[in-house]
């Protein structure tokens, strides 16, 4: 099967999307200065807990679906400044973050100015709570991007993502087929770690707690060396596939597991790295059995041709992760739009078992899960689940398990710190516009957001609730003393470099 490529893939959605009508009301951000972010959902957690502490009359926003569903991948929050230092008190601002695309659309876009998808607010729906509007722009690396007349999308001011910057290099951590930033265009980001989030260790309920995980083992099954589950626990069947819920190339969660996994792209050229397995990798060819790859007749893929046989599911978003898991464990089939552009459907209800699956996720996904759910968090190197909203594992458990504690102690190792990036420079960008460095009111707006994303208030829910998931991250010690705060504020970091080991202070 030969993939389509990414313009086609695009114009389907386009021509999905401009069959729903657009809802003529419009909203009212005349005079309001617009600042845009893009990158990782990871702050998504308390995004609207610091846009209505930087700002007051706050009204939020979200992007619509073609079914006119809400799209949370698009919000925005339109209100007057209170309380940022540099910025007067009643400025109109109107704050626009994407998560669509994950941590590499918080890079590239930034060191290059493009232009990429955001909000319309001349195109809403004024009947819903939050108010649902259309999205407009066209990202990089799509059909019609850098014509100037057709692309009416914004210039992101400023990005977050899981890693750094130089974390997103070929062949494996970049997205829509955009290259790599150049070393010219990486200086011209200025980076701050902002925070230190866990990734974990996942599988769906019908892995049982007793299989053990050690870091080879399940780097092994991420990079497609693990076919069946005998070959992972003697005690399990070899006709049950390994399945992988992963991202999609680009994804900072993603990024972050190779680092940690495949040693890429911290490893000196080839020596020492390795590759994660994708889409193409195991049975697929063999397990298709027909489709095009449209949204109305997506690719199909029936698990039950190729038992005992790897089968990878590459999914945009975490939620798509999530729901992976959950419908490889229950047997309902599973749909997803790849990276190429192409529908995919995972006939999981063929399943001869509930299936078993590992995933890529980080822990501000464990309200989701718990012990008893659909999946878990799994210990790392030991056997055992982990419920991150009690903070405790499974009976028996043995291992490492991704609890707060641990975090902060140093025990447990498979910790990012979040990077935020903006230009230092002006750029041109492809549709010949002038980005202009960070500056003013954006430049201060930036420094608040970073100073209170990385706060113990928004990290740990210090002093009321802040976030839904505070026991996901954690304070940087250059932030906060963990002798004053120990149970929030680690003792160990990376230095906002993912390649180098955690570091007392």
């Amino acid at each position: 099967m030969k993939l389509k490529q990414i313009a086609l893939g695009c114009s389907l959605a386009c021509a999905a999307f401009a069959a729903n009508a657009a809802y003529p009301t419009a909203v009212n951000i005349s005079g309001h200065t617009v600042i845009t972010m893009g990158g990782a959902s990871a702050p998504d957690n308390f995004l609207a807990d610091i846009a209505s502490s930087l700002m007051t009359g706050v009204t939020e926003y979200r992007g619509r679906n073609p079914d006119g569903s809400a799209d949370n991948n698009f919000r925005a929050f339109k209100g007057a400044a209170n309380g940022i230092p540099g910025i007067a008190n009643g400025t109109l601002i109107v704050f626009q973050k994407r998560s669509q695309g994950g941590s590499v659309m918080g890079v590239d876009p930034v060191a290059r100015g493009a232009r990429i998808e955001f909000i319309d607010f001349s195109k809403c729906d004024d009947t819903t709570t939050p108010v649902r509007c259309d999205t407009k722009g066209i990202d990089p690396g799509l059909a019609d991007h850098e014509d100037p007349a057709l692309n009416g999308g914004l210039i992101v001011d400023f990005g977050i993502a899981d890693v750094e910057p130089a974390m997103f290099r070929e062949p494996l951590n970049t997205e829509n087929n955009q290259p790599e930033l150049s070393s010219e265009e990486r200086a011209v980001l200025t980076n701050v770690p902002v925070n230190q989030i866990m990734m974990g260790l996942v599988a769906s309920a019908a892995v049982p707690n007793s299989v053990y995980f050690s870091k080879a083992l399940y780097g092994a099954i991420l990079s497609g060396k693990i076919n069946n589950w005998k070959q992972v626990d003697a005690s399990l069947s070899d006709q049950d596939n390994v399945l992988v819920c992963r991202r999609v190339s680009g994804s900072g969660t993603q990024t972050s597991y190779n680092a940690y996994f495949n040693n890429f792209p911290c490893a000196n050229g080839a020596l020492g790295q390795t590759a994660p397995a994708t889409l193409g990798d195991g049975g697929l060819g063999e397990a298709l059995t027909g489709g095009s790859g449209t949204q109305a007749d997506p690719y199909v893929v029936d698990p039950s041709l190729v038992p005992g046989q790897l089968l990878v599911i590459e999914n945009s978003g975490s939620g798509d992760v999530r729901n992976c898991l959950a419908n490889a464990n229950d047997k309902v089939d599973h749909t997803v739009l790849s990276a190429g552009g192409e529908y995919y459907k995972y006939e999981f209800s063929k399943l001869a078992n509930p299936g078993k699956a590992v995933g890529i996720l980080s822990l501000d996904s464990y309200a989701s899960s718990g012990a008893n759910t659909k999946w878990s968090f799994r210990t790392l190197d030991g056997a055992g689940s982990f419920n991150g909203s009690t903070q405790t594992t499974s009976i028996g458990a043995t291992g490492v398990a991704p609890s707060k504690a641990n975090l902060v102690d140093g025990k447990y190792d498979f910790v990012v710190e979040l990077s935020m990036q903006y230009r230092n420079v002006a750029v041109t960008n492809v549709q010949g516009d002038s980005a202009p460095a960070l500056s003013g009111t954006k430049l201060a707006f930036f420094n608040e957001f970073v100073k209170r994303a990385g706060s113990t208030k928004y990290t740990g829910n210090d002093g009321g609730t802040f976030t839904a998931v505070p026991n996901a991250y954690a304070t940087l010690p250059t932030v906060d003393s963990y002798v004053t705060k120990p149970t929030l504020v680690n003792k160990y970091s990376r230095g906002g470099n993912t390649c180098a080991p955690l570091k007392r202070f």
